[in-house]
């Protein structure tokens, strides 16, 4: 799984308690490999289509998969059925920021943050379209506040390395 664009896979504590032990939602959880969770997903949401982590969860197997128009759907969907999804918001901009539409991710990154102000790789994901768009200082800045709640968040080590900061 790429760190790149690790998403985290977040449970609600609700729905944590409702998985049980079924084997397709705990496969969909699972994103060690995208395309046994992407296919895991798919059986989740076809057998209940309400069900807006498995939406986010397929969202996050098709960015790893490089299906950005794919990711969008799901995630446009699990914020639908799930607006304070702070992951779901995370992913759709993984999504848009491998597609080049930085502003769309710099308002979901924004809006993942809001919902989850420790949320420290929405903050590194930021820091890389900052980056993208040549504005150093912001970048640098964004992924010193992801290292500030999560020191050892790659994205945001790689991000400062690349760019010849501490």
């Amino acid at each position: 799984m790429s760190i790149r664009r690790i998403a985290c896979l977040l449970l609600l504590a609700g729905s944590a308690a409702a998985c049980g032990d079924d084997p397709q939602i705990k496969a969909c959880q699972d994103g060690r490999d995208p395309r046994k969770q992407l296919a895991a997903c798919t059986k989740v949401i076809n057998a209940d289509p309400k069900m807006g982590e498995a939406h986010n969860n397929r969202c996050f197997a098709n960015n790893e998969l490089q299906q950005y128009d794919k990711s969008l759907i799901d995630c446009n969907t699990a914020i639908k059925l799930d607006p304070k999804n702070a992951s779901a918001y995370n992913n759709r901009g993984v999504a848009y920021e491998m597609r080049g539409e930085f502003d769309p991710a710099l308002a979901d990154y924004s809006k993942a943050i809001n919902l989850y102000p420790k949320f420290a790789t929405a903050f590194a994901n930021r820091g890389d379209v900052y980056s993208k768009k040549n504005d150093k200082e912001r970048a640098i800045s964004e992924y010193r506040r992801a290292l500030a709640i999560e020191p050892s968040n790659q994205i945001a080590l790689e991000g400062l390395k690349r760019l010849g900061a501490r």
